[in-house]
């Protein structure tokens, strides 16, 4: 697991770099839209990023799908 990320955080992240926006992530997850926003905003302060962008590179960079070269294996899951 993501040592940054609880579960449900990496799921959320995997989401939104998979191009998804939150009122989908929240459907598809079965939650609210503030839940899931919430979630977001809680998961900013933790890793201290400020946005969905620079909190999607950072688990990214965590699950080992980029390295800080810039070289990436990643695949929307």
């Amino acid at each position: 697991m993501n040592g940054h990320f609880t579960p449900r955080q990496s799921e959320i992240v995997s989401l939104i770099a998979s191009g998804l926006e939150d009122k989908e992530i929240a459907r598809r997850l079965g939650v609210s839209v503030a839940t899931v926003r919430t979630q977001l905003q809680r998961l900013y302060r933790q890793i201290g990023v400020p946005n969905r962008s620079v909190a999607t590179v950072r688990w990214m960079q965590d699950d080992g799908a980029i390295d800080l070269d810039g070289s990436s294996s990643f695949a929307p899951r």
